[in-house]
């Protein structure tokens, strides 16, 4: 299945639909990344900086199911994000020592090198507990919301007669 296929697949026609209003049918047709919003919320928190988000997001675009796992070149990222391989090829290293990624080397039947296949688990692990946190404020600026709705004079109301 082709990334374009899978993201087809992925849209239920009403996301489908609400999206191409915002962006337009020919910029969803071209493709689209899913981020969940607490990376870039917690950023900070996560301690990663615009060039780790970067990586990032190119590897999630990548990454279209659950079993089949991204592996882009480190050529192809460098390319994309604007810096030399070996600056890409460090930081990877340093998303995987701080448990972000798990990259895994992929050999083709002649024994060389092919590009490394790239598990996100570690990311998702470490944004769990960030989405209880943003669930329970969700869930407190909702009853704060409900709190002052609540203590609003009603307004007037018309009494058939």
């Amino acid at each position: 299945m082709t990334t374009a296929t899978a993201q087809a697949a992925a849209l239920t026609p009403q996301t489908r639909r609400l999206l191409e209003e915002k962006f337009g049918k020919s910029v969803i047709a071209a493709g689209y990344t899913v981020l969940p919003t607490v990376v870039l919320k917690y950023q900070q928190r996560l301690e990663l900086d615009p060039l780790d988000i970067n990586l990032l997001m190119h590897l999630l675009s990548y990454w279209w199911q659950k079993e089949t796992l991204p592996h882009p070149g480190k050529k192809a990222l460098a390319l994309a994000v604007g810096v030399d391989p070996s600056t890409v090829r460090r930081r990877l290293k340093a998303l995987e020592e701080r448990g972000f990624i798990k990259r895994h080397p992929r050999r083709s039947s002649n024994k060389s090198s092919q590009t490394n296949l790239y598990d996100l688990t570690g990311l998702i692990q470490k944004l769990e507990p960030l989405a209880a946190e943003e669930h329970e404020e969700i869930r407190k600026r909702k009853a704060r919301q409900m709190a002052r709705l609540a203590g609003k004079k009603p307004g007037l109301q018309l009494v058939k007669s």
